[in-house]
């Protein structure tokens, strides 16, 4: 059985090992509307894209609060590429979640906004 203040330890370690494993090359590089959007996610927002008979396909961000607010396509977009988001492929309203990567890559960021950590990052967090 190891200590509350051992695991504490071990989960800053592994937070630090998974952020070093998120290259910040110029093409890892977010923009602050990406940035934005994945600690919504972290935060317990929830992306959807709609897509309409006539072909149109929005994403929208639910926040557990609030109004659905419209995602650039684009923005969407980069995070799969660099596969920070995943999907559920359901039509037409798919679901796109954070990927493993994606919520370290959130947790990172929030970190360096210097956000309060949310429920979605606790783990990631306890103990700093």
């Amino acid at each position: 059985m190891i200590s509350g203040a051992a695991a504490a330890r071990m989960g800053k370690s592994l937070l630090a090992l998974f952020c070093r494993a998120i290259p910040t090359s110029p093409q890892t590089v977010l923009s602050p509307s990406q940035a934005r959007l994945l600690c919504a996610l972290l935060s317990g927002g929830t992306l959807k894209s709609h897509r309409y008979l006539d072909g149109r396909k929005e994403y929208l961000l639910h926040p557990l609060h609030g109004e659905a607010l419209q995602v650039p396509s684009q923005d969407v977009r980069r995070l799969e590429e660099l596969d920070l988001l995943l999907s559920n492929h359901k039509f037409p309203s798919t679901t796109l979640l954070l990927s493993q990567r994606g919520r370290l890559a959130a947790a990172k960021e929030k970190k360096a906004a210097g956000a309060p950590p949310s429920p979605g990052d606790s783990a990631w967090n306890s103990g700093s």
